[in-house]
């Protein structure tokens, strides 16, 4: 069965990342190189680049000058509380997740679409 059988519309998707901030775009209050490297791929692929924080948008932000990505990133904001959607958590079927763990120059950078990863 294909997802448009199983009622999946295969939406093409945003041209928008959203990088978070603890344990993902810094770990151990480091930068990760290898991400900051990643996104700037993306950017010049054309994406939007947006770093959000459990901890708020002055975390992002703080995060984004630390890492010297002010260049590529369009927006910082807090990653929302809460998420109102006919799908509820299946909204993310729309998306791919990527863990952090799977970010490789070398390796595909991409997990298929459609699986969860981690949490939003």
């Amino acid at each position: 069965m294909n997802n448009r059988e199983k009622g999946f519309i295969d939406y093409p998707k945003p041209d928008v990342v959203y990088i978070d901030v603890d344990g993902t775009l810094l770990v151990d209050d480091s930068v990760n190189h290898q991400l900051v490297s990643w996104a700037r791929r993306r950017h010049n692929e054309g994406k939007q680049i947006i770093v959000w924080s459990a901890r708020g948008a002055d975390n992002a932000r703080r995060a984004v000058e630390l890492c010297g990505i002010n260049d590529i990133v369009s927006h910082t904001l807090s990653k929302p509380g809460y998420v109102v959607d006919d799908l509820g958590h299946r909204f993310t079927q729309y998306m791919e997740v990527i863990h952090v763990n799977d970010i490789d120059g070398n390796a595909q950078d991409r997990k298929p679409a459609g699986a969860f990863v981690g949490s939003i």
